[in-house]
């Protein structure tokens, strides 16, 4: 089996892949975020034999459910997935990991995001905690917010 490298890309090479992985059921629209084309963005993705196995992004945004940190200091991470074929091999803590490290480099204290329920536990492992109830987003599924400091 080939090892797999976390590169930085453009969202051009992350939306297809973010699609077919998290919103397959849903028009190629839905994949596409607000802020997906800002400079500071860190779009990254697992890459095995020349191929996208997984991807990630990472965006300066506040939420007001964080009140560890100034606003401006929070980043989001959004859209993140592994092909089912790598999970379990370490791509996702990789790509988890590449992002944080560009979020803290962009002056990131605090790092959230929107879990998708079977997820929880992976976010956890890296210092994520859970904040308020798990709530639904209409056909995505149940979610957790999480947090990070950083």
């Amino acid at each position: 089996m080939t090892a797999v490298a976390i590169v930085r890309v453009s969202i051009d090479q992350v939306l297809p892949v973010r699609h077919a992985l998290l919103r397959s059921h849903q028009p190629l629209s839905k994949a596409q975020f607000p802020g997906d084309d800002n400079p500071r963005v860190g779009h990254f993705a697992a890459m095995r034999d020349g191929r996208i196995v997984g991807v990630v992004s990472i965006f300066p945004e506040a939420d007001p459910r964080c009140s560890q940190c100034d606003p401006a200091q929070q980043w989001r991470i959004r859209g993140m997935a592994t092909a089912p074929e790598i999970r379990g091999l370490g791509a996702g803590a990789s790509l988890l990991l590449s992002a944080i490290d560009h979020a803290v480099d962009g002056g990131a204290r605090t790092i959230w995001c929107n879990a998708r329920q079977p997820a929880i536990g992976f976010y956890a492992r890296f210092g994520f905690r859970g904040v308020g109830p798990i709530f639904d987003i209409p056909e995505i599924g149940d979610h957790q917010y999480m947090e990070r400091p950083c």
